[in-house]
């Protein structure tokens, strides 16, 4: 059994590792966003399937294989907008506004699913939307790239809480190699044929580019978000959750410094009252 002690201090890790992903995107300038989004992708897999070959893992079944696709092609949607949202607007409202997933999958509940939502969480959703509303409305202008970079953000949103949705069930049963390697193959595949309708190149790009799609891959793909899956073998998913939530702020700060990124009260405000938001959102859900 690992120390609780071993396990924060993978999470933490965790959190610092897939706080490197807007960081890389920003430095791969030269980098198509589908071409970000399919490398990561396709590189996670890659070492995932890799790995499985010298320590063989159980299939999945083919319901839960035909979920593990679907959920894939959301989740390379989900990367296409958000990598194209880094190159348009700032890391810090990119990844404050690409952090309302559990947003979108509780508004998914109620409307789709019909399920009830708690009084409480109401009061939460409503704590999201003002932070959402302050960071958006930022510098707006419907024809800037600015403030179609945040709108992108959002949407990164919307598709990555259709990509827990269809996986839900699946994590529960499959074990976490066999269940990332299928997702991250299912979401390369699916960027591969966006970039084959937008006409943007997957290769011929510098060996600098590489190593850093390379690291795309391995740092906040395979370390950081296996260590979420790993970590809730052992530890409270509520508590796991809450760890990724750290992601902007430790993404911001970064950029602060390596590229002058400065952050604005009204940023600062709207990001607060999210993180919050989504907080006590994840704490509700889970009790």
């Amino acid at each position: 059994m690992i120390s609780q002690y071993r396990m924060v201090l993978l999470l933490v890790s965790a959190t610092f590792a897939i706080s490197t992903s807007p960081i890389l995107a920003r430095i791969l300038s030269d980098v198509p966003a589908v071409g970000i989004s399919f490398w990561r992708m396709a590189i996670g897999a890659t070492i995932l399937w890799v790995y499985s070959k010298f320590k063989p893992t159980v299939s999945l079944s083919t319901k839960n294989r035909n979920y593990t696709i679907l959920g894939g092609i959301f989740l390379g949607i989900h990367f296409q907008f958000f990598f194209e949202s880094i190159k348009l607007t700032t890391i810090a409202n990119a990844t404050f506004l690409g952090t309302l997933a559990p947003l979108f999958t509780l508004l998914l509940e109620k409307f789709w699913l019909k399920r009830r939502i708690q009084k409480n969480m109401v009061f939460a959703l409503a704590i999201i939307f003002t932070g959402s509303v302050i960071i958006v409305s930022d510098q707006f202008d419907a024809s800037s790239n600015y403030t179609r970079g945040n709108l992108y953000a959002l949407i990164c949103s919307f598709w990555i809480a259709l990509a827990f949705m269809i996986s839900e069930n699946v994590r529960k049963e499959a074990g976490t190699v066999t269940f990332s390697k299928t997702l991250f193959a299912s979401a390369a595949i699916t960027l591969l044929m966006i970039s084959f309708f937008t006409g943007e190149s997957l290769i011929g790009y510098s060996e600098l580019d590489y190593f850093g799609l390379f690291l795309l891959g391995l740092i906040p793909t395979v370390f950081g978000h296996g260590s979420f899956y790993f970590a809730l073998r052992y530890i409270q998913p509520t508590i796991v959750a809450s760890f990724p939530l750290g992601e902007p702020i430790i993404a911001s700060i970064i950029a602060y410094y390596l590229f002058s990124e400065a952050v604005g009260i009204n940023i600062v405000l709207g990001g607060v009252l999210t993180i919050v938001g989504l907080f006590i959102l994840v704490k509700l859900r889970k009790v």
